[in-house]
């Protein structure tokens, strides 16, 4: 370097060299990667422009493009001399003009007597010259910005565009029939077995003898085993986990198996219920929350309640981020009619994940009471080789039975 920057010179040039890479070629450089440029400059001889060069680079390129990228703008910020000025490279990220939005139409009042307005090209003021300062989506008040005015907060606009989605708004249901409920789901509880667990306990009768217990009892009685100890394999206690489909097809079968959800929960602490319709929402913390022998009441649930069904999507959600809630003691319960809009191959995929972890997958249809109905729906027919049991559930009196029907 013929013409070396100076100590004092030296802070400011780097920094410029950072600002110019940021903005013309979009670097990602902050403060940061500046003052570890200075750090680096530190440990080498700033009278020797290729080491200058090399500890630059490395510090502020982060690819071989950029190092390209790099070396033209070093040798402008540090040209030598008389060296002619190097090559110009273009920016890596091209600044393009966004195009500006549409000029609104023009009020009645302005164009009654000039005639119709004349179409202009995109980007171009429209207004005429009493609107000349007249301030735009993209052209705001400069006097109003003076002033420190804030602009008025723009409104938040909650529109539900998709055809599918729900009318959104709470959910009520009464409890007028909750005593019923109660008794269908305490005979579910006690109907299921999931077989017995792996670990041998004390119990009055068992199908191993426990020697140790037998041998201490014998002691009481001079050596006697009057009474034998036994070890059995308790039962193991199931846990549910409810996805209800409250999309409108459901129509009022939504309402009742809501309230049965929640008369399972009142029975049984080990409850998930989760609802869905276009998209899933766990209920559980608001069944929690309610009170027995009161109305239902939940709060919008958004694309869970009331839209289209997305049934294999919801699942397979379900079956991913709530991996932890479905062991080898849960008994999956799917309460929907099988009218989904999604791919079987989405159901399938859900389904089959679930039954892989899950002690029981049953799904309870309204439909399924119907006289002469078929499974014909498409995520009805994926689903059934994957179901343990494919039940109806239209009334109080199928949820009575289901304890029966589940029975093993």
């Amino acid at each position: 370097m013929t013409a070396p920057p100076s100590q004092a010179d030296l802070p400011s040039r780097v920094a410029a060299l950072c600002a110019h890479l940021r903005s013309a070629h979009g670097f990602r450089l902050g403060p940061g990667e500046t003052a570890a440029a200075l750090a680096a400059l530190g440990a080498v001889n700033l009278g020797r422009r290729r080491e200058v060069r090399d500890a630059l680079r490395a510090v502020l390129t982060a690819s071989r493009e950029e190092g390209r990228v790099f070396d033209a703008a070093f040798d402008t910020f540090f040209r030598q001399g008389e060296a002619p000025a190097p090559l110009r490279l273009p920016p890596l990220l091209p600044q393009t003009e966004a195009p500006l939005p549409p000029p609104p139409p023009a009020p009645a009042s302005q164009t009654g007597d000039e005639g119709a307005a004349q179409p202009t090209p995109a980007g171009q003021a429209v207004a005429g010259e009493d609107d000349g300062d007249a301030p735009t989506p993209t052209h705001p008040n400069p006097e109003r910005e003076a002033e420190g005015e804030p602009d008025a907060p723009a409104p938040l606009l909650h529109a539900r565009r998709s055809p599918n989605a729900g009318a959104g708004g709470g959910v009520t249901t009464p409890e007028d029939d909750l005593a019923e409920l109660l008794r269908a789901a305490g005979a579910l509880v006690r109907a299921v077995e999931l077989g017995r667990g792996r670990r041998l306990v004390p119990r009055p009768v068992g199908s191993r003898l426990d020697a140790r217990r037998t041998l201490r009892s014998a002691a009481r009685t001079a050596g006697d085993p009057a009474r034998l100890r036994w070890l059995g394999r308790p039962r193991r206690a199931p846990r549910f986990l409810l996805v209800l489909d409250g999309s409108r097809s459901m129509g009022p079968h939504a309402a009742r198996l809501l309230r049965f959800a929640h008369a399972l929960h009142l029975r049984s602490r080990r409850v998930e219920v989760y609802a869905f319709s276009t998209d899933l929402t766990r209920l559980t913390p608001h069944l929690r929350r309610a009170v027995p022998g009161a109305a239902l009441t939940l709060p919008d649930l958004g694309g869970a309640w009331g839209g289209g069904t997305r049934i294999g999507e919801n699942l397979l959600r379900l079956a991913r981020e709530e991996r932890g809630r479905v062991t080898r003691d849960t008994v999956v319960l799917i309460l929907s009619d099988g009218l989904d809009t999604g791919e079987p191959e989405t159901l399938t995929r859900a389904l089959r994940d679930l039954r892989a972890r899950a002690g029981m997958l049953v799904w309870l249809s309204p439909l399924a009471s119907l006289p002469g109905y078929q499974p014909v729906q498409r995520a009805v027919a994926a689903a059934l080789p994957l179901l343990d049991a494919f039940l109806p559930a239209a009334s109080l009196r199928d949820l009575h039975a289901l304890g029966g029907r589940l029975q093993r």
